[in-house]
């Protein structure tokens, strides 16, 4: 499996499976992502949601990998994937739980921020971590290329929403329209897989951006003195985008 088969589904992998993304022709996101992290990735640092496809850092560059289960609950939930790395830390990125503050140099999260509920809090956390001029290096899916082709793009304001009010309000809408454009059920077979996702809390891609939308998204976060983030640079790289973000020197 591929880096453009592997989806961070958690339980609801088991209900139905996924269909195949959109195929595109495209530069090996591997090698792209590679130089980025030779530019950029410099001591030590965490890694976020690797699974079986480690972002390739330079030589000296320290790295744990983290992920929101143990390696033995990972390799159950991706039955078919090989090789997973093996997480040091179980911790998850909206929240960071027992990472210091203001320790790590990077931290790489590639196709993880869709899968978190509330993308705002987990920039938060992130820039809590990060040392002054430390980098947050992120790929997320451009929809246009990928399953979630049909879905509609969460507006700035919905994550706004989510982040101030908390995202159990909005769970069920995403859930609904999970099953209705990515697993295309509808009637009671819809009803019985949305009952089955609300009864685990099944991990999807709760939220769907393209590169206008996301550049919206990141722009607003730039200007909120609280995240203390700023966009470095932005790349386009086949069915992604990849995201390099600074920690700003001011305290959060």
């Amino acid at each position: 499996m591929g880096l453009t088969g592997v989806v961070r589904s958690g339980l609801s992998r088991w209900l139905t499976p996924l269909p195949a993304p959109v195929a595109l022709a495209a530069p090996d996101l591997p090698d792209v992502r590679t130089q980025l992290a030779y530019a950029y990735i410099r001591g030590q640092g965490i890694e976020f949601g690797a699974l079986h496809s480690a972002l390739i850092v330079p030589a000296g560059v320290a790295v744990k990998y983290a992920d929101f289960e143990p390696a033995e609950t990972l390799q159950t939930l991706f039955p078919d994937v090989k090789n997973i790395k093996r997480p040091d830390i179980v911790s998850d990125l909206e929240s960071m739980k027992g990472i210091e503050t203001a320790s790590q140099d990077f931290v790489i999260a590639n196709h993880v921020l869709e899968h978190v509920e509330d993308p705002l809090r987990a920039l938060r956390s992130i820039a809590r971590v990060l040392r002054p001029g430390g980098i947050a290096f992120m790929a997320l899916p451009d929809k246009r290329f990928t399953f979630d082709s049909t879905r509609e793009i969460t507006p700035l304001d919905h994550l706004i929403r989510d982040h101030e009010e908390g995202p159990d309000n909005s769970l069920l809408d995403h859930y609904r329209e999970w099953v209705r454009c990515v697993d295309d059920l509808h009637g009671d077979a819809g009803t019985a897989k949305i009952a089955a996702m609300v009864e685990i809390r099944a991990n999807i891609h709760f939220h769907v951006w393209d590169y206008p939308t996301m550049m919206e998204f990141f722009a607003y976060v730039a200007k909120q003195p609280g995240f203390g983030l700023e966009v470095e640079s932005s790349r386009l790289n086949g069915i992604e985008v990849i995201w390099i973000l600074r920690r700003r020197n001011e305290l959060i």
